[in-house]
């Protein structure tokens, strides 16, 4: 039994980390709930049994909690990330890591040099499609070789699939972290263009290229391509369309719960709606990593790689150079 301290609530509380909690009830206990709005910590509070608290410093420091899900600090910056990764105790953190390189480099050293977990919530490593591939990798498909992404970044004002990923460089983030978790290599250049296709601009586009270490049996590229085009038709989801050629076939899929795959002996489209959604799947390895299991979980140094690649994107659009993504700092 994992006992959970909960830092703001957020506005996906209800439709996505409550339902999420409660599939895996059996293996958490809330002791404390702390939000700004009182009366939401405590209605809350009231249904899981648990304490409403008035400051992030009375959470930590008076209840019995082994691990923090940090939900929503948007109103208090970093405080909060500071304030927890000092307490050697595991942190989930959902939302917005922001772009201070140097801050998420400090903590993430702190967290390493103490051997805590703080474990960003990168989704799109946990969706159905995504571990339905690696299941296929493994068994029909191969290692990938390249990856072919298109997509559109969210507008101000429009509802994103992931939360936290609300702004342009947090989507950007979430989309190259993945792109680097498929490849499992370092990436070692980036390159961006813009491109115009028709007249009306409906597919003008710019293209992030990232390329990864050569493979290293038959010394073949391997890269990431993101297609991002400039105007969004009303008819199109924000869900990113997703290719992956491998050494013997290729994998796509267009929603997170649903991949077509194929190879030389068959060709399939797989739905994928009974399996565990990747909330569920995130909060379940989470909490075996604060009982001290070994299963493996993203980290602050991953956020840290994949801010670095969209700075070097937008750096390569300015400059019209492909440059060399320098070594992130590995306190690991």
């Amino acid at each position: 039994m994992v006992r959970i301290g909960i830092i703001g609530l957020g506005p996906y509380w209800e439709q996505r980390y409550e339902p999420a909690l409660r599939a895996i009830d059996q293996r958490i206990q809330i002791k404390a709930v702390y939000d700004p709005v009182r009366s939401r910590a405590e209605q809350v509070a009231a249904h899981w049994n648990a304490a409403a608290v008035s400051g992030i410093g009375c959470l930590v420091s008076r209840y019995s909690i082994d691990a923090f899900l940090l939900l929503h600090s948007d109103w208090m910056n970093h405080y909060p990330l500071k304030l927890l990764s000092q307490q050697h105790r595991p942190v989930y953190i959902a939302g917005s890591l922001g772009e201070d390189l140097d801050l998420l480099e400090l903590v993430h050293a702190r967290a390493a040099d103490q051997l805590v977990t703080l474990m960003p919530e990168f989704s799109r490593r946990y969706s159905q499609a995504t571990s339905r591939f690696f299941e296929l990798v493994v068994t029909r498909l191969g290692k990938p070789n390249s990856i072919q992404i298109e997509t559109c970044c969210p507008a101000a004002d429009q509802q994103v699939e992931v939360p936290g990923q609300k702004n342009e460089t947090d989507f950007l983030v979430g989309l190259m972290d993945w792109c680097c978790y498929v490849m499992r290599t370092k990436p070692v250049k980036v390159q961006t263009t813009l491109h115009s296709d028709s007249s009306d601009r409906s597919e003008d586009h710019r293209q992030i290229k990232i390329e990864f270490l050569p493979d290293p049996v038959t010394a073949a590229e391997r890269f990431a391509l993101i297609k991002i085009k400039i105007q969004q038709r009303e008819t199109e989801t924000l869900f990113p369309r997703h290719q992956i050629n491998c050494q013997n076939g290729l994998a796509e899929f267009h929603s997170p719960d649903e991949i077509h795959w194929e190879n030389e002996s068959a060709s399939m489209t797989e739905s994928l709606k009974s399996d565990r959604r990747e909330l569920e799947v995130m909060l379940d390895h989470f909490c075996r990593r604060a009982v001290g299991g070994i299963i493996p979980v993203p980290s602050i140094r991953d956020a840290c790689q994949a801010i670095q690649l969209v700075r070097l994107s937008r750096e390569s659009l300015s400059s019209g150079k492909s440059l060399e993504v320098t070594t992130v700092k590995d306190w690991d």
